[in-house]
């Protein structure tokens, strides 16, 4: 599968400067998009901090997303014993070594550690079913390596930018949010925090793959507030999680199989906030992929454009050979 992609960024009509900041890598098949907050200096400066920390550890892999992850879980399981080990992009022979500013992350790794990688798969019986003790037991679950690689790398961002605001007091209470999509192997894998989205669309249908950290979002799954009323609530913009604000953090993670055709958008809110998910499907539908991020974007600056708007999509293709 061969990903192809485009991207804009605007600062809108009602801000002086922009604090969103996007990624896109096409050597390491690595795309985000991030919304800084924290004022003129620390929502900027959040914001690329996360990226630069994705993409290092990202790249630090090596490519070896599984030798990576089965190091950074070995190190988590191994954290009672107070020996970790962690992911490392800073070793030129591509080894995957620990690193002393990584143990500052030895006691909050608790969202990886919850669902780690199994120690070995289990005892296989004829036909192919799992052998586990009684007939009820759940099979365990299986993180794939890359969002245990991402979730890290999320989290490793969190810690390097809630340090950096407690050391410059014109950084404090600066925070992102981050969300990110990787293909490897023929799968896209995402990581996210905070409400920034992303969008499959797929076959003239599209599905929200991420859910918003936000308030709103809280309220309307409750019952307590209808789409319609969320809309022009002023408290819309209040995120419930975000990456450095606090130095923990919770990454939520997932993926799914490719097919050929398949375009993905990621955006800030200051698109989503402005263009509905119907409207998104048919925009998608009649319009040259390549040219979504600008048209998205024209569409938020003429409803108002009261924020930083910022949209990346990702197309993924059939190898020419």
């Amino acid at each position: 599968m061969r990903m192809f992609s485009w991207a804009a960024s605007d600062t809108g009509k009602k801000r002086d400067h922009n604090e969103d900041s996007f990624l896109v890598d096409g050597a390491l098949e690595l795309y985000a998009v991030a919304d800084g907050m924290g004022g003129h200096q620390g929502g900027g400066h959040a914001s690329r901090l996360a990226l630069e920390v994705l993409r290092r550890e990202i790249a630090g892999t090596n490519g070896d997303f599984d030798a990576a992850a089965a190091r950074l879980v070995g190190g988590v399981r191994k954290r009672k014993g107070r020996d970790t080990a962690r992911v490392s992009g800073d070793d030129p022979t591509g080894n995957v070594q620990p690193r002393k500013e990584d143990a500052a992350l030895e006691d909050t790794l608790d969202g990886v550690e919850a669902t780690p990688l199994p120690e070995a798969p289990p005892e296989v019986r004829a036909g192919g079913r799992p052998a586990y003790d009684t007939p009820t037991e759940p099979a365990p679950v299986v993180v794939p390596a890359a969002e245990v690689i991402m979730s890290f790398a999320a989290r490793k961002a969190g810690h390097e930018i809630f340090d950096a605001a407690q050391e410059d007091p014109a950084l404090q209470g600066m925070g992102t949010t981050l969300t990110a999509v990787l293909h490897k192997h023929g799968h896209l894998h995402y990581a996210h925090a905070g409400d920034s989205r992303v969008y499959l669309f797929r076959d003239g249908k599209l599905r929200q793959l991420t859910e918003d950290h936000s308030w709103i979002w809280e309220q309307i799954k409750s019952g307590a507030m209808s789409e319609a009323e969320a809309k022009i609530s002023k408290f819309r913009h209040i995120i419930t999680r975000s990456v450095g604000f606090e130095r923990d953090l919770d990454v939520d993670t997932g993926g799914i199989a490719l097919q050929a055709g398949d375009c993905f958008l990621l955006c800030s809110d200051g698109m989503s906030n402005y263009v509905d998910n119907e409207e998104l499907e048919r925009i998608l539908g009649a319009n040259w992929f390549r040219r979504a991020p600008r048209l998205l974007i024209d569409i938020a600056n003429d409803r108002g454009g009261d924020d930083n708007i910022t949209v990346v999509v990702v197309y993924a293709a059939n190898d020419a050979g």
